[in-house]
């Protein structure tokens, strides 16, 4: 009897997880199957307190260890005190056992589904981030050139990945992150193709990039003009670190589209011709923008 109790709690336990954890597999295989990856997956991002960070999430996950164990414990003995206490030999399932279960089968489902869900959620979360967080380690170099450069800056309702100002200008740049698919030999799996009104990856188009940075740049005009008392422009630019832009940007006005590695943001450190933003005048636009930060979380 005492066999049978042990039994029955650890398949309780375990056959949900064995039914989660297999679900998850099949669908990552899924999910995985056109052999896409990220464009920077194997970049190293060396940002302020990276190593300290990393240490952190190490014991979170061992604080979760320990409250995942705790929060079954009492379950668990319960469940080895009174099943042994069941007359097993007279017991019989009734409706409300019935509705028990499909109670169970039911919670474990939607269990199951947010897991999902919530984890391919959580994984573009991931690539977009890291995506961020390389283009702004990128960016940080022009500060060596004389720009500002500020990060994540609050809007209405949204946030602009990346603001530089630069001695000819200010420009806004939106971070993007795209999956290549499978590399073939010969071909340009790396390449995107951009005519200043579309993106032309591999394996698919889109315009949404673009549109979101004009939408995210005129807001930043508005806003620098009204403060500064005249008319400002920000430049609507897309980053896509990892990928190749080929072609010219074509009609009027298009997105400035660009690699942030290596010297891929130093046009906006340039200074030949005109500079239309001196010392002063960038003080007062950082000083601007980081006054959107929030003073508490």
């Amino acid at each position: 009897m005492a066999s049978l109790t042990i039994f029955i709690v650890i398949a309780s336990i375990l056959i949900p997880t064995l039914v989660a954890v297999g679900l998850l597999w099949i669908y990552r295989k899924w999910r995985d199957r056109d052999g896409s990856r990220s464009p920077i997956e194997h970049k190293v991002i060396f940002g302020a307190g990276e190593q300290l960070r990393k240490r952190v999430d190490d014991h979170t996950d061992s604080m979760n260890g320990g409250l995942t164990a705790l929060f079954f414990l009492g379950p668990y003995f319960l469940a080895v005190w009174a099943l042994p206490k069941l007359d097993w030999e007279r017991w019989k399932v009734t409706f409300s056992d019935w509705l028990l279960i499909a109670a169970f089968i039911l919670m474990a489902a939607w269990a199951i589904r947010r897991i999902i869900v919530h984890g391919n959620l959580r994984r573009r979360a991931l690539t977009g981030l890291k995506a961020e967080l390389y283009t702004a380690q990128e960016l940080n170099r022009l500060i060596g050139m004389g720009c500002t450069v500020l990060h994540d800056v609050p809007g209405e309702g949204f946030n602009l990945d990346h603001v530089v100002i630069g001695p000819r200008g200010v420009y806004m740049v939106e971070t993007k992150s795209v999956r290549k698919p499978k590399g073939r030999a010969g071909g340009k799996s790396h390449v995107v193709a951009y005519d200043g009104e579309c993106l032309r990856f591999p394996n698919r188009l889109t315009r949404e990039p673009l549109e979101q940075a004009r939408r995210q740049a005129q807001w930043l005009s508005h806003l620098l003009s009204r403060a500064m008392g005249r008319a400002m422009r920000a430049t609507p630019t897309v980053a896509l670190p990892g990928w190749y832009i080929e072609g010219r940007a074509t009609g009027k006005d298009p997105v400035r589209v660009f690699n942030p590695a290596g010297q891929g943001a130093a046009f906006m450190a340039d200074r030949s011709g005109t500079e239309s933003i001196n010392v002063a005048t960038a003080a007062v636009i950082a000083q601007l923008l980081a006054a959107r930060y929030p003073n508490e979380g």
